[in-house]
């Protein structure tokens, strides 16, 4: 029996690729959304990411979550709510015969990896740096001969927009469609379907692509069906697998927060019980199997992993509830939102511990404070070099290196200042933590040679 919205199912997860007009045969034993996981897992990008800070800068804990754990974990959750959703619309008679219910948790999947692959070093602390280099009157001459639009893209850096040129443009195929992913693995990562200056309109700075893949970005919602006409305008709507991304992230970096401040002796054992407490009754501990364990350590485990059994349960069935009116186009705000009384008073409790204990802690806030160091000594040489190339100057010595240090090959000569800018910009953010302050180091003089 064909459901409600079969039809515009077919559009939403249609297996179609860049530069490919005919549409991709789905291979059920190996799909174009697993090969999606797999060009992601097997990318430069996605293995820097091992260095890059989740919450904690230039840790030497080994139990402390980088940027990569990060995103395993939450592509483990998110493929637990697609493939529950898969089933979920088979049982609806939504599900296109082209699809298997399973095929939806790898496309949820797919996206959980590539939600970070955009972060730059020294996560939220360097999208400020970048945005405050930009913002900087000391450096309004580097930004004439942008436009309005163009400067607000680097004037609001966000990692969201990052990501989606990292894999649509940085990665793989440079400038011929990246990763060339499927349209419905690349839609379902977009959190923010906007522009910076559209953003910024709105009192926001939370974008999801710069004016260069504008064109891109426009192409893939409008073959899935995500574009409406509000007031005039043309609007694009989220992918409804982007909630699932969302909420996968929420729920693990909530929990995972407060793992690592315990073992960063930020947070005591103690006090994370306390945030759970709303949600206490819900998570039917084992308190005699909680007792015998042997550390605070191991009891933080068990306690995650029920804790994230309660928020997906209740996320997928706001899914469900929510169902009709996404499909109808109507506004939806993150799932979490709707979630049940405790679950919201438990994520508002992380949330809080987060903002009044982990984010003031001395030892991060000092690192954060040394980063926008490095970032200014990167952007001091970086931009200048290109804006000197780009107006027709010829590089000097120090120029030349510099461009050679990013791969001069990159930089073509038909580029403008905007285009060469987000190339310098693709090179610092695409640095892991230690490597950019190795750099930036090497640029002040004070760095060692090994």
């Amino acid at each position: 029996m064909q459901g409600q919205f079969q039809e515009k199912w077919k559009k939403l997860l249609l297996p179609k690729r860049y530069g490919k007009n005919e549409v991709q045969e789905i291979d059920k034993a190996r799909s174009p959304f697993i090969m999606d996981h797999d060009r992601l897992i097997f990318s430069d990008s996605f293995r820097r990411l091992a260095g890059k800070t989740q919450v904690h800068p230039l840790s030497t804990n080994d139990h402390v979550h980088t940027r990569l754990a990060h995103s395993l974990e939450v592509a483990s959750v998110g493929r637990g709510f697609g493939t529950r959703y898969g089933y979920f619309l088979e049982e609806k008679g939504d599900l296109p015969d082209f699809i298997e219910p399973y095929h939806i948790g790898e496309i949820v999947q797919s996206a959980c990896l590539a939600h970070d692959i955009g972060n730059p070093p020294f996560g939220h602390a360097g999208e400020f740096a970048i945005q405050e280099w930009f913002c900087d009157e000391k450096n309004k001459l580097y930004c004439y001969g942008l436009s309005d639009s163009e400067l607000v893209d680097f004037q609001t850096f966000d990692g969201n927009a990052q990501g989606f040129r990292v894999i649509n443009v940085v990665e793989n195929e440079r400038e011929q469609g990246g990763f060339r992913l499927t349209y419905p693995t690349i839609a379902s990562v977009v959190k923010y379907p906007r522009t910076s200056l559209e953003a910024r309109q709105n009192g926001s700075k939370k974008f999801n692509y710069y004016q260069a893949e504008r064109a891109f970005f426009a192409d893939v919602f409008t073959e899935l069906g995500l574009v409406k006409e509000e007031e005039g305008k043309t609007v694009f709507l989220r992918h409804p697998f982007s909630y699932f991304v969302e909420a996968a992230d929420d729920i693990c970096y909530r929990i995972i927060d407060m793992e690592d401040a315990r073992e960063l002796g930020i947070l005591r054992y103690g006090e994370i019980l306390e945030v759970f407490a709303p949600i206490w009754e819900r998570m039917q501990i084992d308190k005699n199997r909680l007792d015998a364990m042997y550390s605070d350590r191991a009891r933080m485990s068990y306690l995650r992993s029920l804790a994230i059994r309660v928020a997906v349960d209740d996320v997928f069935n706001v899914s469900k509830e929510k169902y009709s009116a996404l499909m109808q186009g109507e506004n939806i705000l993150p799932y979490l939102d709707y979630a049940g009384e405790p679950v919201k008073a438990y994520m508002k409790n992380a949330k809080d511990c987060f903002n009044t204990i982990i984010l003031k802690h001395p030892q991060k806030i000092s690192i954060e404070i040394g980063s926008y160091n490095i970032y200014k000594q990167l952007l001091d040489v970086l931009i200048p070099t290109v804006h000197n190339l780009v107006c027709g100057k010829t590089p000097s010595y120090r120029e030349e290196r510099a461009l050679s240090l990013m791969g001069k090959h990159i930089l073509k000569k038909e580029y403008t200042l905007y285009e060469a800018y987000l190339v310098v910009i693709d090179f610092i953010t695409g640095m892991t933590d230690s490597y950019a302050t190795f750099i930036a180091n090497q640029f002040a003089g004070s760095g060692k040679i090994f």
